[in-house]
């Protein structure tokens, strides 16, 4: 708290002129990050947050410490550990730990593909919509991605990804479970099969749709127990905070060999000085919120995108998509413009097979899908 106290001061003794600047610069962030917390925010995979997270996010700063060097901090080594013990059998792995987000993840599941591989294979094959950290992290590590086609719900074709593995076996294979762009959940297990076939490494980009395995809707992600690794965003679907992702494996990840570092070589992954940034929020939302107001507001969510488009199919002839992962896509005639709304954050566009069309992302539980077809009427 006395870091806290010497803050107040510090801003205590500004002169009326630089206070005055100041103040006009918080006003105007916190009524840009507004945008988040309305009943009408769809745009993007950004949540409005659980108020216990920004507790937790605020005594991780407070807190400052350093878990490269575990032995001084049991307490966060302690929660660390709770936490991972939780999130580790909802997704059906033995092994994980916290990153800053699954762009590093990502790179770091493909960097262990890589590191494993019995053979001298490049090639990683994955959904044309997956995430563009996929396609980075390959030209990273000297990789080749090569894109497959997706069906018109979004989802990666495959009998395309299986007649490319019989041209070229690759080093891996990435399903997206829940495309950013529609919400798409690729098979799974299909292509698990795949890549037990041509003895290769499969990654599950479960960033934005792994929250459904909290809910009944797990079944959606079947198969997942037998993928090599897989990704998930707490700070995508949860309500936390960034940085908070989490990156599974079946096999643990062993120290990094050759090199000293202090008291203990550092495990081999792209993770360096890191604490509770990573986890307290989440942590606090559980201590103080429960698994249990998780979940409801995560039902929440996807209740609310299932009226929204019911909704639209009902009162409209507009061709509409719905994900089980929380986003609805849709495309109203060509003399609708709807860029006022998406200046509002209301609405946002992608493609969809090369196909512009606008989406509802129902990443915040105070969106509602009534005020979204509200701000539709005028359109119809």
């Amino acid at each position: 708290m006395s870091q806290l106290t010497s803050l107040i001061e510090s801003l205590l003794e500004l002169n009326n002129t630089e206070y005055s600047e100041a103040q006009t610069f918080i006003d105007k962030l916190i009524i840009e990050g507004k945008l988040h917390h309305s009943e009408s925010w769809a745009a993007h995979m950004t949540p409005s947050l659980d108020p216990p997270a920004l507790l937790g996010q605020l005594l991780s700063g407070l807190h400052n410490g350093n878990l490269l060097s575990p032995e001084l901090y049991p307490q966060l080594v302690k929660i660390e550990k709770q936490l991972i013990d939780w999130l580790c059998p909802l997704f059906q792995h033995e092994y994980g730990h916290f990153t800053h987000g699954s762009t590093y993840a990502n790179l770091e599941a493909l960097w262990y593909a890589r590191q494993h591989s019995p053979t001298d294979l490049t090639v990683v094959y994955g959904s044309q919509d997956a995430h563009y950290s996929i396609a980075k992290a390959c030209h990273i590590l000297g990789l080749q991605f090569k894109s497959i086609v997706t069906n018109d719900q979004g989802e990666m074709s495959i009998k395309a990804l299986q007649q490319a593995c019989q041209q070229h076996a690759p080093v891996a294979i990435v399903a997206t479970a829940g495309t950013s762009s529609c919400g798409a959940i690729d098979s799974i297990s299909s292509c698990i099969a795949l890549a037990k076939q041509f003895s290769s490494w499969c990654h599950i980009d479960a960033a934005w749709g792994g929250a459904l395995m909290l809910i009944s809707k797990s079944h959606l992600l079947a198969g997942l127990k037998e993928a090599d690794s897989v990704s998930f965003d707490p700070h995508k679907a949860l309500g936390q905070p960034r940085p908070c992702g989490v990156l599974f494996y079946r096999q643990p990840v062993e120290p990094t060999s050759g090199i000293d570092y202090l008291m203990q070589a550092p495990k081999q992954s792209l993770l360096g000085s890191y604490g509770g940034e990573l986890f307290l929020p989440l942590w606090f939302s559980l201590l103080l919120s429960g698994e249990k107001k998780l979940i409801q507001q995560l039902n929440h969510r996807l209740q609310q995108a299932e009226q929204f488009y019911c909704a639209l199919k009902q009162q409209t002839d507009w061709w509409v998509l719905s994900s089980p992962a929380g986003i609805v896509c849709f495309r109203p005639p060509d003399h609708c413009d709807l860029s006022a709304l998406i200046q509002q954050g209301i609405f946002s566009k992608t493609t969809i097979n090369q196909q512009s069309v606008y989406r509802a992302v129902f990443a915040s539980d105070k969106t509602e899908a009534k005020m979204l077809f509200t701000a539709l009427e005028g359109y119809f």
